[in-house]
């Protein structure tokens, strides 16, 4: 199958799962919006489910943050809680619509958060703890618990995004920048040596 079909296969169950959710979106669905017949979406997807499962890993940020981790930052906490907040943010506004399938249907498809949880924010999760261990190494971070400071950065984060996300005139509609800043600066205050 080329990429091309593959991709519009993709971005039609995203589309239309976004608006109308998991359960009310049939493969037949998904088949006429791609443009492509039935068999040829049950040809590289046995289930629905297996679509589903395809477009997570699609939107997946976990490579570009571990480049990030690998490549990218300083070792300034100030400036790679920014550079790494604002990624984060970016990334979760993009896949707003995977965020919102998953909520709509979550009663339905259980195991789906499991593997969402377990694929995308366990990893991030563990690549903050690490960047924090390397930190406190370095001398530049207190001794803290690392894996529960990365839990309360990043749930920070997922706060402020939810609250944007299912809700469109929220007070927070236009504070990122704020949010971000003041996030920052008394995370870093409680931290540095």
């Amino acid at each position: 199958m080329k990429k091309d079909t593959k991709d519009k296969i993709l971005a039609a169950a995203t589309t239309l799962m976004t608006e109308r959710g998991y359960s009310n979106v049939s493969v037949k669905d998904i088949a006429s919006t791609a443009g492509v017949s039935e068999m040829t979406v049950f040809r590289h997807y046995e289930t629905k489910l297996g679509i589903l499962q395809a477009v997570l890993h699609h939107h997946s940020y976990i490579p570009y943050f571990e480049h990030l981790f690998a490549q990218e930052l300083s070792g300034d906490l100030a400036n790679d809680l920014q550079q790494i907040a604002n990624t984060y943010l970016a990334f979760m506004e993009k896949n707003k619509p995977i965020f919102l399938i998953t909520t709509q249907d979550r009663s339905l498809l259980p195991g789906l958060m499991d593997t969402i949880s377990d694929n995308q924010t366990k990893q991030l999760l563990q690549l903050l703890a690490a960047y924090f261990q390397s930190q406190i190494e370095q001398g530049r971070m207190k001794e803290i618990d690392t894996k529960g400071q990365a839990i309360v950065f990043l749930t920070s984060l997922f706060g402020f995004f939810v609250s944007n996300a299912l809700w469109d005139y929220h007070f927070l509609k236009d504070q990122r920048d704020t949010f971000v800043h003041n996030l920052i600066t008394n995370f870093v205050s409680g931290v540095i040596v």
